[in-house]
């Protein structure tokens, strides 16, 4: 994918090499798109002004406001606001965010929609409907680098020096840049730096270890390493990694899954698994996501934590110690294992949970993340692995034996519980 050039309304250029973020899904059966680009301002709270093309003045922007190409909204602190497309997709704006529409077409020959957007600081979150023609495309540019989706759902988000962090909610993922393309797996973020390729981000919280995943496929390890947990210096090309009670898994990215560690109960015996997208490990089982919605799990089930084979339309799934959760399309959970007697601390309580991007699942507690980048967390609190109630700008959770960790925007981690083997000690860490 080439670099291109543009110039930006208000006299300002875009870099050649400005992010692309490009969603472009293909489905039979679909609908012709309604032919016309009206698009408006759909919600707003608090202080959102818009720029009209053309003019220097902010005005106060108004919900029901139509938008034009060269129309720039910004949303000031402590204030969110929503555009709704002429296709239905949507992009809500955070607290701090500016963005600026570029282009607004539906071929007249084809019915292939475009839509290009440049987010020059904050954060968004869009949610892209599904398109007939494989050239429509939804397009986010920022300063620093190119990246294309072929997804539904992402969160964008942009500093002041144009570093960008993508993550995946929903839908298949690619990030390019410096000729680099690298695909970002479901519940997975990258940065792109100006100037450099794109680079996954993430973290594994086990029960006494934590593990982390850096931007070349390899992953360090820290904390308990009795079972040889820890022992996941050698593994190259891994895209994720998920931390069991005693064990360590790694999906490749050809599909393919490697464990160590413990494996009393079968739950390291994942090497015939193939086209796997992600997945998760409890205290003495290990789930496995596929790309059609279903799930597979292997390990310990005397609490029926693996009895998932009727599970359809998942997009996450997490282990915990005796459970199993999954996040659906339409963001609700579901949850299986422990039910009842001494150790049902709650941790299954998650059907009331709405509008949730992300689960995670300790070995008595559950966490999620909502798409604000807050927390909601049931089950077990002794060691306050559930006092996540004030964390903002999270957008990756994970979760050991009585622990929780988070990635914020920017690659600082955060933790709280229990630091018996130090698994809490990644103050110090910087994932950039």
């Amino acid at each position: 994918m080439g670099a291109y050039k543009r110039s930006i309304l208000r006299g300002r250029l875009v870099s050649a090499l400005g992010l692309s973020v490009l969603i472009a899904l293909t489905l039979a059966g679909c609908g012709q798109p309604p032919r016309s680009t009206l698009t408006t301002l759909s919600a707003a709270s608090g202080n959102v002004t818009l720029m009209k093309a053309g003019t220097n003045d902010w005005i106060a922007a108004e919900v029901g406001m139509a938008l034009e190409v060269g129309d720039t909204i910004k949303s000031s602190n402590n204030s969110t606001a929503e555009i709704t497309f002429f296709d239905g997709s949507t992009i809500d704006l955070e607290a701090g965010t500016e963005i600026t529409i570029i282009s607004l077409d539906i071929s007249t020959t084809t019915g292939s929609t475009t839509i290009t957007l440049e987010q020059i600081i904050g954060t968004t979150v869009s949610r892209v409907v599904k398109l007939l023609d494989p050239a429509s495309r939804y397009e986010v540019e920022t300063p620093s680098g190119v990246a294309t989706v072929r997804g539904s759902i992402m969160q964008v988000h942009v500093t002041e020096d144009g570093t960008t962090w993508i993550t995946n909610l929903e839908g298949d993922i690619w990030a390019v840049a410096q000729g680099v393309e690298l695909q970002v797996p479901k519940g997975q973020q990258c940065i792109i730096r100006p100037g450099q390729p794109p680079q996954l981000i993430m973290v594994a919280a086990g029960s006494h270890h934590t593990v982390g995943l850096k931007a070349d496929g390899t992953v360090v390890a820290v904390g308990l390493d009795d079972e040889e947990q820890c022992s996941v210096g050698n593994w190259t090309g891994i895209t994720q990694v998920a931390a069991g009670r005693y064990h360590t898994v790694g999906l490749k990215n050809d599909g393919t899954v490697v464990a160590v560690g413990w494996d009393s109960d079968g739950q390291c015996d994942v090497g015939g698994w193939t086209g796997i997208v992600q997945v998760a490990a409890g205290e003495l089982h290990t789930v496995g996501l596929r790309a059609n919605g279903s799930v597979v799990a292997m390990g310990d089930n005397d609490f029926s934590q693996c009895d998932v084979d009727d599970w359809t339309d998942i997009v996450q799934v997490a282990a915990g110690g005796l459970h199993t959760v999954g996040l659906k399309s339409d963001g609700t959970v579901v949850a299986v294992g422990v039910s009842g007697g001494e150790s049902d601390y709650g941790q299954c309580d998650v059907g009331n949970w709405t509008g949730i991007i992300q689960v995670a699942a300790g070995h008595y507690h559950t966490v999620g993340l909502s798409s604000d980048g807050s927390v909601v967390a049931v089950g077990l609190d002794s060691s306050g692995q559930c006092n996540v109630g004030g964390w903002t700008s999270i957008i990756q959770l994970a979760t050991g034996f009585a622990h929780t960790v988070g990635l914020k925007t920017g690659g600082i981690v955060v933790a709280v519980g229990d630091d018996d083997y130090d698994q809490c000690d990644v103050g110090s860490w910087d994932l950039k």
